[in-house]
């Protein structure tokens, strides 16, 4: 069971949302600006779950109402009782403790800074009583923004987002088996969702995207007898070519650099409400006997730092740009938001 599924993320946040927005609004000319931003919403999220069997483990920390500065961290460690991690890159809080169990963590924080990772190697049965179970564990990371439109004319908004390194890994892909199993999975995602409230109380949906990566087990029928066991990855949304990282024969590692990308969220008029809801997940399954897996998106441990991320931008809609004589084409950048530098994640 997943903790917020993308479809449901932001109708679960939505509630939430209602505070009152900020006091001061941004505008380029009092007659043809009045977009209102409300502060930012997080929300770090774990689960760990038997496959066919239900949710063994959930939690979720939100934080409403943050700002850049100071900043504040919505921040979330479960280990499992499962499996072990494989992987020594991963730290928590910043020290040189490694995490030696099978984990999902999740950091979100008011700066825009956070990442999700999962990683569990489990040499025995998942539990279960079902044969065919698997065990999976889950990260989300949520970032959510509200926008009122009091203007004029029709304006465009843009949310700009500095994606970190994205690692999908599966450990320990056997090469034969003499039957048929429950496949291993890992998966790391990055995506906006974007809804549209209107004055009269209608919905339409707003500028969306999504990025990432699944790297899955395929078995296929061994002439020889038995079947044959190797890595394979799909790529999700809108992203480049990934990149094999695995350094060993045992492991089958593949991953996604980082990339700056603006999304269009949509066009506003007089009184429209905008909300858009930024979810990273990581997600991993294994059979157990299948070995393990690890999935990364950004650091969930908050020793490498993503910044210049959810910067907003209010721009004229072509339809409404004044002639050249007149204002021109004005772009706004949000206080706050808009002016982050960005570092380079580490690549592990």
């Amino acid at each position: 069971m997943q903790i917020l599924t993308n479809r449901n993320a932001l109708g679960a946040v939505l509630a939430a949302l209602m505070p009152a927005f900020c006091s001061g609004t941004l505008y380029a000319s009092s007659l043809m600006f009045g977009v209102v931003g409300s502060p930012i919403d997080l929300s770090a999220n774990v689960s760990e779950a038997i496959l066919p069997g239900g949710t063994i483990f959930q939690d979720s920390n939100p934080l409403f109402g943050t700002s850049p500065d100071p900043k504040q961290s919505a921040e979330l460690l479960h280990i499992s009782s499962a499996g072990v991690n494989p992987f020594d890159r991963s730290f928590f809080n910043n020290s040189n403790q490694s995490i030696s169990g099978a984990f999902s963590s999740s950091l979100a924080e008011s700066n825009g800074n956070g990442g999700v990772g999962v990683s569990q190697l489990i040499l025995s049965s998942p539990g279960g009583t079902d044969p065919n179970s698997i065990r999976q564990l889950t990260a989300q990371s949520l970032w959510t923004q509200t926008f009122l439109y009091n203007g004029t004319p029709t304006v465009d908004l843009k949310l700009h987002l500095e994606i970190p390194m994205l690692l999908v890994d599966l450990w320990l892909v056997p090469p034969n088996r003499d039957f048929r199993s429950a496949t291993e999975t890992a998966q790391a995602t990055a995506r906006v969702d974007t809804i549209i409230t209107h004055p009269d109380g209608t919905f339409s949906k707003g500028g969306s995207f999504e990025f990432g990566l699944k790297e899955f087990e395929t078995q296929l029928a061994n002439p020889a007898g038995g079947f044959l066991n190797f890595a394979e990855f799909a790529m999700i949304g809108t992203a480049g070519p990934p990149i094999d990282v695995g350094d060993e024969p045992t492991v089958a590692a593949f991953k996604l650099d980082p990339f700056s990308t603006d999304v269009d969220l949509g066009l506003l008029h007089t009184g429209d409400t905008l909300a858009y809801v930024y979810t990273l997940t990581a997600e991993g399954t294994t059979h157990g006997f299948e070995r393990g897996y690890q999935a990364q998106l950004g650091d969930p441990f908050g020793a490498d730092v993503v910044t210049n991320n959810l910067g907003v931008s209010v721009s004229l809609a072509a339809a409404d740009v004044p002639e050249p004589n007149g204002y021109g084409f004005i772009v706004l950048g949000f206080t706050g938001l808009c002016l982050w530098r960005k570092r380079r994640v580490r690549v592990p």
